[in-house]
């Protein structure tokens, strides 16, 4: 069964994480060795001629690896050669930037199909329009498109948060009281005062929620959600003279699914506890 290229993409990443690597035909060995354990192949389904991974390779899938070890060279992930006697192709070694991105063996930004699934795992109810955002923010990350990426993942952030404070509105038992703080909400010309809405409320009955829910509640919420800050203006265009550099976006993307997690239990919390 052929891979795919965000598949190969991901048994690439994975790769990255061994030891005992310093050539392309290296990577392509273990990609294929990570894909016959996943698809529980045997020699005989792929090349038998060949006793390395690479017979589990079947045609066309060796030039989409090399197509992605070229993308992860462009990314600043990888680059040409592995030491000082063997400066070029098909040499290859991790940046420190790249040592970086492999190290933590946790949610790669440069695996969107696993980033992806790693975040459903971890916020199964989020909004669908987080998730498609956030997919965007993906996309424009790969392609060096930090500004965007930025934005993007700016958009994911408030619709997460406009779907939170939407829950806490909706379990004021209080229909006067309800109705009136929905005005107060919607009539807030920014996320950013919507938000301090939602402080202002939350803070009185932080007390009743469990404290999983609320052990450093403050840093998690408020320290994230400055990605909005970081991206946007008060108008919610994009922000001017914003630090939306490679190595700031990698950092919000990791930290984005804790804090969507959190931001949906909270969700969920409120959906189920009318006050």
């Amino acid at each position: 069964m052929p891979m795919g290229t965000e598949e190969a993409r991901g048994f690439l990443m994975r790769a990255l994480r061994q030891s005992h690597w310093s050539q392309i035909i290296d990577l392509h060995i273990a990609v294929g060795n990570l894909k016959s354990k996943a698809y529980e192949l045997d020699k005989r389904q792929g090349r038998a001629f060949i006793s390395d991974g690479r017979g589990y390779l079947e045609r066309g899938e060796p030039s989409i690896i090399d197509e992605l070890i070229w993308s992860l060279i462009v990314q600043g992930v990888l680059v040409p050669g592995s030491d000082d006697n063997n400066r070029e192709l098909p040499f290859l070694r991790l940046t420190e930037y790249g040592k970086r991105c492999t190290e933590n063996g946790e949610i790669l930004p440069h695996d969107p199909d696993g980033y992806l699934r790693d975040f459903a795992d971890a916020a199964p109810t989020a909004d669908p329009i987080v998730v498609e955002y956030l997919a965007e923010a993906l996309q424009c990350f790969l392609r060096g498109l930090n500004r965007a990426c930025a934005v993007m993942l700016g958009a994911a952030s408030e619709m997460a948060v406009l779907v939170l404070i939407d829950a806490l509105v909706t379990s004021i038992r209080d229909k006067s009281r309800q109705a009136k703080l929905r005005a107060e909400v919607e009539s807030a010309s920014s996320i950013f005062r919507k938000y301090r809405i939602f402080e202002r409320e939350f803070s009185p009955i932080r007390a009743a929620l469990p404290r999983e829910l609320t052990a450093n509640v403050e840093t998690q919420l408020r320290g994230v959600f400055d990605l909005i800050r970081n991206s946007r203006n008060e108008a919610g265009h994009p922000a001017s003279g914003v630090d939306a550099s490679r190595d700031t976006n990698y950092v919000h993307l990791r930290l984005f699914v804790p804090y969507c997690r959190l931001l949906c239990a909270l969700t969920a919390w409120f959906q189920n506890n009318p006050m």
